[in-house]
C-alpha cells in the first residue's frame, strides 16, 4: 500500500489503525509477516467507510477477530486486515420469548466474556464455549463448535454487512450453517448475533462451565501458543485421535509441533514461521492419507503470501 493512500485511510478513519502490522503479535498462534494496514473500526459508519475505501481502490481485504483459527503465512498481507475486537463489544439481553432468553451479542465480544455474561445471570446454553478464546463474530463464521454443541444451535439471528456497506439480517431459517462454516455472500462481515439462552440454576451453570474448562485444560494445550484445531474431524474418527494413533504427537518442524496432549494442535515453541507451521500440517494430512486413506482438510484459515 503506497503511502499517499496509508494516508487517505488514515484521514477517513475514526478507530485505530497499525500500518506494516506485524501479524504475528496479532494472532494467537504467533506467526505470520507484515500486512498493509490493520484497522480497528470504531463502529458501523466507520466500518462502511472502510469497506468503500476498499470497494473504490479495488484493495483486498480481511477480516480478522481475535486472531485464533487463522495462520497467516510470513510474506503478510497485502491490503486491508480488519479486526471487530475493539469497537465491536457489546453484549446484552434484549427481551424473553417463552423460556428463551434473547442475546445480543456484537461480533467483537470475546466469547469468554460472553459466556461470563450468562453466568453471572444464571443463564444456560453457552457453558461449552467456556475457555474457547475467539469471538462471537469468529464463532458465527465458523459455527464454532466444543463437547457436542454449536453456534447454530443457539443463534436466533445474524445481522451482516454486506461488501457495499449495507446491513442485512437473517434469521435462523436463512442461515446456511454446516460442520465448521456459516455461508455468507463474499465481502460480507458479520456485526452481531442474537441468541437464545435460558434461565437455570446459577449453581448448575457455574458447574457445567467449571466442568468444560476442566476438560479443556486436561486435553489442549491452553498455556502455549496455538490457532486451535488445525484440522476438521472426518466422519467416523476425530482427526487428533488419528494422529494419536499414527504416533505424530510430539512431531517438530522447525519450532513448530504436535502437541503432546492434543494431536489436533500445533504449538509454536518461541521462533515458528508460518511455512514451518504448514509443513507440519502437510506432513500429517500425508501421513493420515499414506496410512489411512482419509483426507484431512484444515480448519485453519490460511491467509497471506507465501
Amino acid at each position: 500500500m503506497k503511502g499517499n493512500t496509508k494516508g487517505e485511510l488514515k484521514s477517513l478513519v475514526k478507530g485505530k489503525i497499525v500500518f506494516d502490522a506485524p501479524m504475528a503479535k496479532y494472532t494467537s498462534l504467533g506467526v505470520g509477516g507484515r500486512a498493509d494496514a490493520l484497522v480497528f473500526p470504531q463502529d458501523e459508519d466507520d466500518l462502511r467507510v472502510i469497506l468503500q475505501f476498499a470497494q473504490e481502490r479495488a484493495i483486498p481485504y480481511y477480516i480478522l477477530g481475535n486472531g485464533t483459527n487463522v495462520v497467516v503465512r510470513d510474506r503478510g498481507l497485502r491490503g486491508i486486515v480488519i479486526s471487530l475486537c475493539r469497537g465491536f463489544r457489546r453484549v446484552r439481553i434484549i427481551g424473553q420469548k417463552d423460556e428463551e432468553v434473547l442475546i445480543d451479542a456484537e461480533a467483537g465480544v470475546n466469547l469468554k466474556h460472553l459466556v461470563r455474561f450468562t453466568r453471572e445471570r444464571a443463564l444456560t446454553g453457552l457453558e461449552a464455549f467456556t475457555g474457547i478464546p475467539g469471538t462471537v463474530g469468529g464463532a458465527l463464521a465458523i459455527n464454532a463448535g466444543a463437547f457436542g454443541s454449536e453456534m447454530r444451535d443457539v443463534v436466533k439471528s445474524v445481522a451482516v454487512m454486506e461488501g457495499t456497506g449495507s446491513v442485512v439480517v437473517k434469521g435462523r431459517k436463512e442461515l446456511r450453517f454446516s460442520y465448521r462454516n456459516l455461508v455468507l455472500s463474499k465481502g460480507a462481515i458479520i456485526l452481531r448475533g442474537i441468541l437464545a439462552v435460558r434461565e437455570a440454576k446459577g449453581e448448575k451453570v457455574t458447574a457445567k462451565a467449571e466442568g468444560f474448562q476442566r476438560l479443556r485444560v486436561q486435553s489442549q494445550p491452553w498455556n502455549m501458543p496455538t490457532a486451535g484445531s488445525i484440522f476438521k474431524n472426518p466422519e467416523g474418527t476425530p482427526a487428533g485421535q488419528l494422529i494419536d494413533e499414527l504416533g505424530l504427537k510430539g512431531h517438530r518442524i522447525g519450532n513448530a509441533r504436535v502437541s503432546e496432549k492434543h494431536g489436533n494442535f500445533i504449538v509454536n515453541e518461541g521462533d515458528a514461521t508460518a511455512a514451518e507451521v504448514l509443513a507440519l500440517m502437510a506432513f500429517i494430512r500425508d501421513e493420515v492419507y499414506e496410512k489411512r486413506g482419509i483426507r484431512l482438510t484444515p480448519e485453519v484459515h490460511i491467509i497471506g503470501e507465501g
